[in-house]
């Protein structure tokens, strides 16, 4: 575990920090030459890149914030200080307001929206592939105890143990590199999915329902404390009775990328059509 990766005279650089630039740089760098393919030039896909950036560090804390209001009660300054919390951020929440900023911008400038969604879509993998490492080096989105030979321990004093009720040098799931090979194991299926014809849009629904699925598995490894913010129940070490809000967001995601493949899909061929 090193949070701070390394000091520059006594400036500390924190690991997840610089894991969080290394991925927007290079899903930038992935969604502008991919938005050049689908015709938008690479101003335009430098913009919206910033703005999603922006929306996704915003949403992430909002997200964390709504689900652990009892965190920040008396201090509400420290909603804004995103390194404080059990947690911290929340990247369901990342993710939906990105989307919601992403389309607005798409639409607004009047870019086409589906191809650039298509095109954008697969950084967002990349970034959970190399942020996700981060988290562990952070010690933060941690998972439950196991008795697994994939379980890891980390040093007394971190964060899976201090103020969880975990003992410390128990073994728990490594749920952060669960999360960052699914995150890659993502980006591969799509790139590989996007050299065959599609229909506008697929990649994108794809996605959202790889996301959907992924998450919702590893949710079953993470560790939750008894905060009264699960939409269907509590978790616990122990056990969890129902599922959790992450969880059932993830279900929605699956079910939401299903029907929108579906209405594209027959959007493209009703197009089709009419244009012979």
């Amino acid at each position: 575990m090193h949070p701070i990766l390394f000091k520059i005279g006594s400036l500390p650089v924190n690991t997840y920090g610089l894991a969080l630039a290394i991925s927007f740089v290079l899903g930038l760098w992935l969604a502008a030459r991919r938005g050049e393919a689908a015709g938008v030039q690479k101003n335009d896909v430098y913009d919206l890149g910033i703005r999603l950036m922006i929306a996704a560090i915003v949403g992430s804390r909002l997200f964390y914030v709504i689900t652990h209001v009892s965190e920040f009660q008396g201090h509400w300054l420290d909603v804004i200080a995103i390194w404080k919390g059990l947690y911290g951020l929340s990247m369901l929440g990342g993710v939906f307001l990105a989307v919601a900023v992403g389309f607005y911008t798409v639409w607004r400038k009047k870019l086409p929206v589906w191809e650039l969604s298509d095109a954008v879509i697969p950084s967002f993998a990349l970034g959970i592939f190399v942020t996700r490492i981060g988290c562990f080096f952070n010690g933060c989105c941690f998972g439950s105890e196991t008795s697994c030979s994939l379980g890891v321990t980390f040093p007394d004093l971190a964060m899976p143990y201090s103020g969880t009720g975990i003992l410390p040098g128990t073994h728990i799931h490594p749920t952060q590199l669960y999360s960052s090979l699914a995150g890659l194991f993502i980006i591969v299926v799509l790139l590989c999915a996007d050299r065959r014809k599609h229909f506008p849009g697929f990649i994108f629904a794809f996605f959202t329902g790889l996301y959907g699925v992924t998450r919702f598995g590893i949710e079953e490894f993470r560790y939750f404390d008894h905060e009264p913010n699960l939409l269907f129940g509590f978790s616990s070490i122990a056990g969890r009775s129902g599922i959790t809000d992450n969880q059932f967001i993830s279900l929605i995601m699956l079910f939401s990328s299903i029907l929108l493949g579906i209405w594209l899909y027959l959007r493209y061929r009703r197009i089709s059509s009419a244009s012979f």
